[in-house]
């Protein structure tokens, strides 16, 4: 089947969809929108939420990203569309500029093997050369969004579209800076892109709406890593001006902003707006499952203005290259985890039994 882009599907009517099957996935959590108990089967549409994507042929990413694509493709029925999520190609960064337009050129074409039209969202790892370890010149021509953008043909950093009776905003998170190394970036939603929302938003009232962003406005890892010095609002992975994008959508009663970034499943609810990060499709950069979330992503429902989502997961073996030695560390550590705790689970079983 031949892929729609974005512009020719914009105004196109797709056929209806139903249910879910595991095909070549492997279902996992599934939580609710606007109320509690799964939607009818037969009725509304699906999507499905791809971030972190990272494609390198490094560690086999290529390969790894078209299992996904397959797993995708194998949803019955099939989903209306994909929303990226950001971080398409590896990187570009650190990288060289030869293999990142290699890496974007990977990206497109195995993203062509989708079967319903894809929608491009930008990444911080999607910049070029927005680091003091940029690989390029500062004065390059096409340094920050602007390579990336036109090898996909995308007209506009955000964005926003509809599909049948809801509204969908694609932000850019990322905000190009000046710095003493050079240029580099915030993360961070633009005035003028959040002046932009208010507005878009604005002339969608009354349509259940979904937007989605890279860097996220909620994320939860130092309660996760248990790090008393890691900063609630650490820049790295929360956007500077969160609460400044948290009050437009709770005015516009917006349904959900789905994120990515940190590479792991999280869910939080704040204000009636759902802030959902999807798994990563390419796991731990396609180096391991040492963080402990497979490669995956998230499947959405719409119906009326309802929604539901489910964590899907897909088979996929690492491939280290000779160098990582550090994943390698990581992912015995993890390991090393899990077996201390089944050891424990089996003794406190032990102990229920005998009544100690």
């Amino acid at each position: 089947m031949t892929k729609q882009t974005r512009r020719q599907f914009l105004g196109t009517a797709a056929a209806g969809t139903a249910g879910l099957a595991v095909g070549a996935t492997t279902a996992c959590a599934a939580g609710q929108g606007v109320r509690p108990g799964p939607l009818p089967a037969d009725q509304g549409f699906r999507f499905v939420h791809l971030t972190d994507i990272h494609v390198r042929r490094k560690r086999r990413g290529d390969d790894g990203y078209r299992t996904c694509v397959k797993s995708v493709n194998a949803l019955r029925p099939a989903p209306d569309f994909v929303l990226m999520g950001g971080d398409m190609a590896f990187d570009g960064l650190y990288t060289e500029r030869d293999e990142f337009e290699d890496q974007i050129g990977l990206f497109k074409e195995i993203s062509s093997g989708l079967k319903m039209p894809y929608y491009e969202c930008l990444g911080n790892h999607d910049l070029l050369g927005l680091s003091a370890r940029r690989k390029v010149p500062v004065d390059d021509p096409e340094i920050g969004a602007k390579m990336i953008m036109d090898r996909l043909g995308m007209e506009r950093s955000y964005y926003s579209f509809d599909h049948k009776g809801w509204h969908f905003v694609v932000l850019n998170t990322m905000e190009q800076v000046e710095t003493a190394s050079g240029p580099s970036y915030h993360g961070r939603i633009s005035d003028e892109q959040l002046h932009w929302l208010g507005i878009d938003l604005a002339k969608a009232s009354g349509m259940p709406t979904i937007c989605v962003g890279h860097i996220a406005a909620f994320n939860n890892l130092a309660q996760v890593w248990n790090d008393f010095d890691l900063p609630a609002m650490y820049t790295r992975y929360v956007i500077r001006n969160n609460k400044d994008l948290r009050q437009v959508l709770e005015r516009h009663k917006v349904k959900a902003l789905l994120q990515g970034h940190s590479h792991r499943g999280e869910e939080y609810r704040y204000k009636d707006v759902w802030y959902l990060t999807s798994p990563s499709v390419s796991g731990a950069w396609w180096g391991g499952n040492w963080h402990d979330d497979k490669p995956g992503y998230t499947v959405f429902h719409c119906v009326g203005n309802q929604f539901t989502w489910e964590r899907r997961y897909f088979e996929w073996e690492h491939h280290l290259e000779p160098e990582d030695n550090v994943e390698r560390e990581r992912i015995a550590e993890l390991e090393a985890e899990k077996a201390e705790q089944r050891r424990l689970y089996e003794a406190e079983l032990a102990a229920a039994r005998s009544g100690i």
